[in-house]
C-alpha cells in the first residue's frame, strides 16, 4: 500500500474520526506541534545518560500519542473507542516526578543556561516546543473548548521536561567530578605504588593494629573528661574496619558516622574537617556524597593515619558536636604525631 493518498493535495487532511479540515486549521497546527514535540522527546530518549529519565521519556511519548489522538478527534465516542484520554492522575504523576527530581537537585536561585550537555540542550528545545504547543492549545480552547486535563497536562509537561534537562546536566556534572576525584585518588595511589609497590607491608599493618588500642584509649580518656560519649572507629588503608568501639550512651547514629568519617579520611587522604570549603556549591567536591556507592561523611571528626609517610588507615570520632569530635580526635592523634611523626 502506497504511503501517499493524494487526498491532501487540495490542502485538507483527515482527523482521527474521519472529519476533514484544512491543514492550516488551528486544530491541525496544535496536534502537529505536539507531534513535533514527540519527535524531540524520542531523540532525547536516545541522548540522555540518566537511566530513570530515559524510562520517563519513553513513557511520555506514549502519553503524547494519546493526547494527539484527542486533539485530532471531534467525535468523542470514537475517541473513547480507540484511545484513552489523558487523566488528572497523569497530571499528578508529572507533579510527583518534578517534586522527586527537584529534591535531588541543587537549589535553583537564578536563570540557567539552556543545557551544558547535548542531551540537556535538546531537552530544552523540547521544552520550548512544548510551550509553543501549550499556546496553540489555549488558542484552540478559546474557540473549541477542550478538557481541563489536557491544558493542565501540557502545562506540567513543559515543567517536567525542564526538570529532566536540569537532572541531565546534574548527572553529567556528578560524573565529571567523580572522574576528577577518582583521577586524583589514582594519582595518589600511583605515587604510593612507586614508593611501596602498592602494598601495605606487614610492619605497617602490624603497626596499625598495635596503635588502634592506644588511639582508642586516648580518645576514650578525652571523651570521658569532656563528658561526651562517642563512637571510635579505625579502618585500614583500604577502608576496611579494624576497630569500632562505642562508649555507653553514645548516639546510635554515631555507629555509622564514625566509620564513615574514618573511611572518608582514607578515601580522600585528608582530615574531614578540611573538606568544608571543597564541598560548597561550585567547588570540586560539591555533592560528592551522591557520587559514590559507599557513604562519605564530609564534616569534622575523621583523620588519616600515616606511618613513615605512608597512609595506613583512618580514625573516626562521632558523638558530640563537630568541634567536640575534632577535639577528641586531635587528642588521640597527638600521641601518634609525637611518637611517629605526621
Amino acid at each position: 500500500m502506497a504511503i501517499y493518498t493524494k487526498t491532501g493535495d487540495a490542502g485538507t487532511t483527515g482527523l482521527f474520526d474521519g472529519h476533514r479540515v484544512a491543514k492550516a486549521s488551528r486544530r491541525v497546527d496544535t496536534y502537529g506541534t505536539l507531534d513535533e514535540l514527540n519527535a524531540h522527546l524520542s531523540l532525547c530518549e536516545k541522548l540522555v545518560s540518566n537511566e530513570e529519565s530515559r524510562t520517563w521519556l519513553h513513557t511520555l511519548q506514549g502519553k503524547l500519542f494519546r493526547l494527539c489522538a484527542e486533539i485530532a478527534t471531534l467525535d468523542e465516542e470514537k475517541l473513547l473507542r480507540y484511545s484513552t484520554p489523558v487523566k488528572s492522575d497523569e497530571v499528578r504523576e508529572l507533579e510527583q516526578l518534578i517534586d522527586a527530581y527537584t529534591k535531588r537537585l541543587p537549589p535553583l536561585n537564578s536563570f540557567i543556561y539552556q543545557g551544558a550537555t547535548v542531551a540537556a540542550a535538546e531537552l530544552h528545545i523540547a521544552r520550548t516546543v512544548c510551550r509553543r504547543a501549550e499556546r496553540l492549545l489555549v488558542a484552540l480552547h478559546q474557540k473549541e473548548p477542550l478538557r481541563a486535563e489536557v491544558l493542565s497536562f501540557v502545562n506540567r509537561l513543559s515543567d517536567c521536561i525542564y526538570t529532566l534537562a536540569r537532572m541531565e546536566d546534574f548527572t553529567a556534572y556528578i560524573t565529571e567530578v567523580t572522574q576528577r576525584v577518582l583521577a586524583k585518588l589514582d594519582a595518589h595511589t600511583a605515587h604510593d605504588v612507586h614508593q611501596t609497590h602498592g602494598e601495605v607491608t606487614m610492619d605497617e599493618s602490624s603497626w596499625l593494629r598495635e596503635q588502634v588500642h592506644i588511639l582508642c584509649k586516648r580518645a576514650q580518656t578525652k571523651a570521658e573528661a569532656m563528658q561526651v560519649p562517642v563512637v571510635i572507629a579505625v579502618v585500614d588503608a583500604k577502608g576496611m574496619p579494624v576497630l569500632t568501639y562505642r562508649m555507653e550512651n553514645a548516639l546510635l547514629v554515631s555507629s555509622e558516622l564514625a566509620p564513615g568519617k574514618a573511611y572518608t579520611a582514607v578515601a580522600l587522604k585528608t582530615a574531614t574537617s578540611e573538606l568544608k570549603e571543597t564541598i560548597q556549591p561550585g567547588s570540586d567536591l560539591y555533592q560528592i556524597e551522591a557520587m559514590v556507592s559507599r557513604k562519605l561523611v564530609t564534616f569534622g571528626g575523621g583523620f588519616p593515619l600515616y606511618y613513615k609517610g605512608k597512609l595506613v588507615g583512618g580514625l573516626g570520632i562521632s558523638g558530640g558536636t563537630v568541634e567536640e569530635d575534632c577535639c577528641i580526635g586531635r587528642y588521640a592523634m597527638e600521641y601518634l604525631e609525637a611518637n611517629h611523626g605526621k
